[in-house]
């Protein structure tokens, strides 16, 4: 170490090569040459003090607040920057870069470089109050600074001041040119609730110039929330086609495919953009469950199961995700893990998994473990009888209070209501009370067949005088082809599990393919064909035996034994659709029919019955199939043009309706 020679009186200070070592951070240096002035009888000054102080703070010999005790000058600023907030930033200190900053700001005039540090440091630190104070403070300096913009935009997002954000929005004439701005505007819109003012701004942005992915994001997001799927779409495959990438840009753009996209291709660029979002937020298990599922329902169950196996192992109370993956494994075969992660999920999370008992106690039977599977379907069956009434009629007629619990997707309503009769005198929200009780009333004779087996005869009161009407009908198409049995198909309609009591009081054998396990304890379960617990091929083995042994067969056309299964395009919807019946019916020459039982007035019961095509002679089975299914939608059209009581509004048809 070099002591300086030179004097104060020759002009030059004791303490120069001392300040010089503590600027280059040599601190025990620097504060042994600033001794070593002093022994010159020369006093340190307001400079001096605050670097061996900014010396103290960093070798911990003080704290920040040590500078509280210093006069800051504008001098001292660059040194307080370099030697200490800088590092204590660097080093993971940003409250104490904090002090040190407001300490800065309180001795001088603030300046933007300072506050907009401070407004960073706090928004790291989520202190979002004085964040946005910051930044407000440097919009008051400089309006037109588009990086304050953003910041005031970003941090009452971040702090839930929603209102406000969206304030600032309002006062911004048009779409900036600065792509973060931009961005947050559309954000605050989203989370505003102001959709439709989001899809507009979204839609003034030149997508050409877009360079940010967030920006590209939020643009299809705001379509997409909008329902502008094309817009949404058209934007979104533009700029992907640029180059841009984002999880947002392709997990937005894929479900604007999904909702909105052509029927031909839709699933399958939801897939693809999917599959890249996942490739860039593996973790993301919002799309990692949405790619499962999707790609389960378009028949790759393989390819579906690694994406909903990581989303059951990361969240396991998932449970609508963890049944599908039970599903899916049912699917391949592997039907004891199948049954086991249906155990597992009805412990793990039984409110939702209530549900689900039904698939439980398939996948439990399928497994070979059939006792078990009783003991669940039983314990579920006991349940739900402790919540129904005394008396049948009673039960139907406490729906009507019951409407407020019922919860069905505004979409299936509004289908619904484009496509009632355009004589119907209802108003919206006397047809909506309708359709709703209708809901609920399936569900409650559902709940009656099952539970109340030795109060079955009560259900049986409710038919109108149309069991004659039932009995000549089946007696015709019984002799359009005698000896060949009937094929009676329905979708999920009006009251349907009235169907096979129907037909039993009549008195005609029958069968009818349903979800319900064939461990259920009850009397019609001895006609039941089960799909939850037997394979595809065992369910038309049964389905053609039961023709054979000339037996009516009843079968919802629209149900999905495979989460695969076909779809068609029917009034605008994408809808589930199997030609199975059909062409059963075709091969092996039986009669088929469109059928649903009905609500009459009173809570009686009646039917919707009409004949479908015979094949023709020298009919392909391709050109007999379309022909049945023209037919088969044309009678479903008529249907659900009628009472809204016998919509139902649930599974089938329904479960993609958007």
């Amino acid at each position: 170490m070099t002591t300086p020679t030179a004097t104060a009186e020759e002009g030059t200070s004791p303490f120069k090569a001392g300040l010089a070592a503590l600027r280059q951070g040599e601190w025990d240096e620097g504060r042994a040459l600033i001794e070593a002035g002093r022994a010159t009888g020369a006093e340190p000054d307001g400079e001096v003090r605050l670097l061996l102080a900014i010396a103290d703070i960093r070798t911990g010999r003080a704290d920040v607040d040590v500078l509280a005790d210093h006069a800051i000058t504008a001098g001292a600023l660059g040194d307080l920057r370099r030697l200490l907030v800088n590092p204590l930033v660097s080093e993971g200190a940003p409250a104490r870069a904090v002090r040190v900053l407001d300490a800065m700001i309180a001795a001088c005039p603030p300046g933007l470089r300072d506050l907009r540090q401070r407004a960073g440091l706090h928004a790291r630190l989520r202190d979002w109050d004085a964040a946005i104070a910051d930044a407000d403070a440097i919009a008051g300096l400089d309006a037109s600074d588009t990086f304050t913009q953003a910041m005031r935009l970003q941090y009452r997002l971040q702090a839930g001041r929603i209102a406000e954000a969206a304030a600032i929005v309002d006062t911004i004439g048009v779409m900036p040119a600065d792509e973060r701005v931009a961005t947050f505007m559309l954000l605050v819109l989203l989370r505003e609730g102001r959709l439709e003012q989001a899809a507009d701004r979204a839609q003034q942005v030149e997508i050409e110039t877009v360079t940010d992915p967030a920006l590209a994001g939020a643009i299809v997001q705001a379509l997409f929330r909008a329902k502008r799927h094309d817009a949404a779409i058209a934007a979104g495959e533009h700029l992907v086609g640029l180059g841009l990438e984002s999880m947002m840009l392709r997990s937005h753009l894929a479900q604007a495919w999904i909702a909105g996209g052509p029927l031909q291709n839709r699933s399958a660029k939801a897939i693809e953009h999917l599959e890249a979002g996942v490739a860039l937020a593996p973790d993301d298990l919002r799309m990692v469950s949405l790619l499962g599922s999707l790609l389960l329902r378009a028949g790759k169950t393989e390819a579906a199961l690694p994406h909903l196996r990581k989303c059951v192992e990361k969240q396991p109370q998932m449970g609508q995700i963890r049944a599908l993956y039970a599903r899916a494994l049912k699917q391949t075969g592997r039907h004891e893990e199948a049954a086991n992660e249906f155990v597992e999920m009805l412990s793990s999370v039984p409110d939702e998994g209530t549900r689900w008992r039904r698939y439980a106690a398939g996948a439990l039977a399928q497994a070979g473990r059939r006792e078990e599977a009783a003991d669940l379907f039983d314990a579920w069956v006991a349940t739900r009888r402790e919540g129904l009434p005394d008396s049948f009629g009673d039960g139907l007629e406490a729906l009507w209070d019951k409407l407020d619990t019922v919860k069905i997707p505004q979409e299936r309503l509004d289908w619904a209501w484009s496509l009632r009769d355009p004589d119907c005198t209802l108003d919206r929200a006397e047809w909506d009370r309708r359709a709703k009780w209708g809901h609920l009333a399936d569900h409650f004779l559902l709940d009656w067949l099952e539970c109340r087996d030795a109060q079955v005869e009560e259900a049986m009161y409710h038919f109108a005088d149309e069991l004659d009407f039932l009995e000549r009908f089946t007696a015709e198409a019984r002799a359009r082809a005698p000896g060949k049995g009937v094929v009676y198909a329905s979708a999920h309609i009006g009251a349907m599990y009235f169907g096979p009591l129907a037909l039993e009081l009549i008195g005609e054998r029958s069968r009818w393919v349903a979800s319900t396990p064939s461990v259920a304890r009850t009397s019609y379960s001895e006609t039941l064909i089960s799909t939850s617990d037997q394979t595809e091929t065992q369910v038309v083995r049964a389905f053609m035996q039961a023709l054979k042994q000339d037996c009516i067969v009843v079968i919802v056309a629209d149900g999905a034994i495979n989460l695969a299964a076909p779809r068609v395009e029917f009034e605008g919807q994408d809808v589930t659709y199997s030609q199975f019946a059909a062409r059963t019916a075709y091969r092996m020459g039986s009669p088929s029919a469109f059928v649903s039982p009905v609500w009459r007035p009173d809570n009686h019961l009646g039917f919707v019955l009409e004949h479908l095509p015979m094949p023709e002679e020298g009919e392909t089975a391709d050109d007999y199939a379309q022909r049945w299914q023209d037919a088969y939608f044309g009678h479903l059209r008529r249907f659900l043009a009628g009472k809204p009581e016998n919509l139902r509004l649930a599974g089938g048809i329904w479960r993609n309706i958007r």
